[in-house]
């Protein structure tokens, strides 16, 4: 497959499963208010990392083999610092709460933990993590653009604004990852990978 390609077949699976990430987000928030964990905010990278784990994971298998682990390794990972906010505010620490800078600090994690499967079958899964942390600092600043710069619109035509901008991230994230992807996945030709 060209990496031109690949490029291409990334981004458009990154931005779908985005997509898919922004309504499950809205999925764990409803199931996590309805047990009566409300007041939480895991639900967010909960549902955008099972979003795009679960797209991605079919184009990583077809050029790895095995898609083994990739979902887990990007909802856990991203879910973690949200994770890490939620325990602190029930144990009563007074840790400032940032949308993007959770997505940031799950961009880090994610890219860890893909690296841990990438390098099995690349000398060259290192950049990953560079890629995955840029990628994910970059789409959460739609977040910020949101909440900063755009005008508040009332209405629905403010709310999809603002899906719209939302949306935006997917393809920045698939961009951004999508560009080293090929690096990473081109063959070692006898270099020797760990396993």
């Amino acid at each position: 497959m060209p990496a031109d390609n690949l490029v291409a077949r990334w981004t458009r699976a990154t931005f779908l499963g985005w997509s898919l990430g922004f309504l499950l987000i809205l999925v764990c928030i409803a199931v996590s208010s309805g047990v009566g964990l409300g007041d939480t905010q895991f639900p967010i990278g909960l549902g955008m990392g099972l979003g795009v784990g679960l797209i991605q994971r079919r184009l990583i298998a077809e050029r790895t083999g095995t898609s083994a682990g990739w979902l887990p390794a990007t909802a856990l990972g991203l879910t973690a610092p949200f994770v890490a906010h939620d325990i602190s505010k029930l144990l009563g620490l007074p840790v400032p709460y940032s949308l993007a800078a959770s997505i940031v600090a799950g961009g880090l994690v994610v890219g860890v933990l893909q690296w841990r499967i990438l390098r099995r079958h690349s000398s060259r899964a290192a950049r990953w993590i560079v890629a995955s942390l840029l990628g994910w600092t970059l789409a959460s600043s739609t977040v910020v653009l949101n909440d900063k710069v755009m005008p508040r619109i009332p209405g629905i035509v403010g709310a999809l604004i603002f899906i719209a901008v939302i949306l935006v991230g997917g393809i920045i994230l698939g961009a951004i990852t999508g560009l080293v992807l090929p690096q990473v996945l081109a063959s070692d030709s006898g270099v020797a990978t760990q396993r």
